[in-house]
């Protein structure tokens, strides 16, 4: 479809995972590839493309003959939700579920909105010991707005429950549309884990701010596995490994947020640390080399794709502080991060955030990680 028009401001850029998942739903529902694309001007090889991009005006039209295509069933916003995974976001899944805590994912993903793929506006505010997001789609279609609002709103409890191992505690969810069938109502329910107040004048999520501080525990074990074999593949087509170094170089990536030292790998495998650098030593390779080997190829994609902030890249990559990462980068690289940055043509972290803002919640070190960040950029 043209875009030649002015776009509305939240219409920034997306990437095709989006569009492969609802033309996913309607092809299991039985619609036709071509009904789905009519009129998005998204075509069959883009679909194949995983560089490719959207406007969020073609995803509209592309939901708009879903629903059309389908007739209209109230519960497809939810279905759609349910499928986007941590994995469907690429490198800023990883990102997202490497972050220490509840807050500091909240934080990256109110940053990266436009890597979430989510096209309401949302507000997240702290009311004494409660954090209130409010979900505004007031600006969307109303023939599309229903399916949105559940959509985004159920993708946003699929990607909890897997940085979280559980679902969220949810002290209430609020709807503003009225409560519907009691079938409905019910998957909604299932959906939330609690029964939604129907009615209201908001869209709202409230939960306890004491799950802002909450460790992560990386350990949703079906979402860490798809994370790790992302990584691994990603670092495999840097340099090939067989035998011990390759055990070892995928130990390191298996546990995203936390890099193993070669103590505690050595004990997984059952022998010294001195039998495994012996192991090492023969096939060529030393665990230094290792593990330079996977924090610079993983520096410079979580850079590029999830566009972390130099603390947050050094907090992942297991460095104790972002200078020791920057002198790491400058050995890899031969310059600074902020200069491989420019070099690159790569945007820093301020990527636009309009579409989700944080009024009071800042997780804790973000200033210093900020203030750092600058130092680096003056390096």
């Amino acid at each position: 479809m043209s875009t030649s028009h002015k776009l509305p401001p939240w219409d920034f850029r997306r990437g095709i995972a989006t569009a492969r998942v609802l033309v996913q739903l309607g092809l299991d529902k039985g619609a036709g590839l071509d009904a789905l694309l009519q009129q998005t001007g998204i075509t069959r090889q883009m679909l194949d493309d995983p560089k490719a991009e959207i406007e969020a005006t073609q995803e509209i039209q592309l939901i708009r003959n879903l629903l059309s295509t389908l007739g209209h069933p109230p519960e497809l916003g939810l279905e759609a939700g349910q499928r986007y995974r941590l994995t469907t976001y690429g490198l800023w899944g990883y990102a997202v579920l490497s972050s220490p805590t509840l807050g500091d994912a909240i934080h990256l993903t109110r940053r990266m909105l436009n890597q979430t793929f989510s096209l309401t506006r949302n507000v997240a505010v702290q009311e004494g010991d409660q954090i209130i997001i409010t979900h505004m789609d007031e600006h969307l279609p109303p023939d599309v707005r229903q399916f949105i609002i559940d959509r985004d709103r159920a993708a946003i409890t699929v990607l909890q429950r897997e940085i979280l191992g559980r679902p969220l505690s949810y002290t209430a969810f609020e709807m503003k549309h009225s409560e519907p069938e009691p079938g409905m109502a019910a998957r909604y329910t299932d959906w939330v884990g609690i029964r939604p107040i129907f009615g209201c004048q908001q869209h709202r999520s409230i939960f306890p701010v004491a799950l802002m501080s909450e460790p992560l525990p990386q350990a949703e074990p079906h979402t860490a596995r798809l994370c790790e074999e992302m990584c691994r593949k990603l670092v495999e087509a840097r340099s090939s490994r067989t035998g011990v170094a390759a055990a070892v170089r995928d130990r390191l990536l298996r546990t995203p947020g936390h890099i193993p030292d070669m103590e505690e790998i050595s004990s997984e495998m059952h022998m010294t640390s001195r039998t495994l650098r012996r192991h090492l030593t023969a096939e060529g390779a030393t665990f230094r080399a290792l593990l330079e080997e996977v924090r610079s190829t993983l520096a410079t994609e979580l850079m590029a794709n999830a566009r972390l902030t130099h603390a947050e890249i050094a907090q992942r990559l297991g460095y104790a502080d972002v200078t020791t990462f920057i002198e790491a980068f400058r050995r890899w690289k031969g310059v600074p991060p902020s200069e491989y940055r420019r070099q690159q043509g790569l945007r820093t972290s301020a990527t636009r955030a309009s579409a989700f803002r944080t009024l009071v919640i800042t997780p804790p070190g973000h200033e210093a990680a900020s203030s750092n960040d600058a130092e680096a950029d003056a390096a």
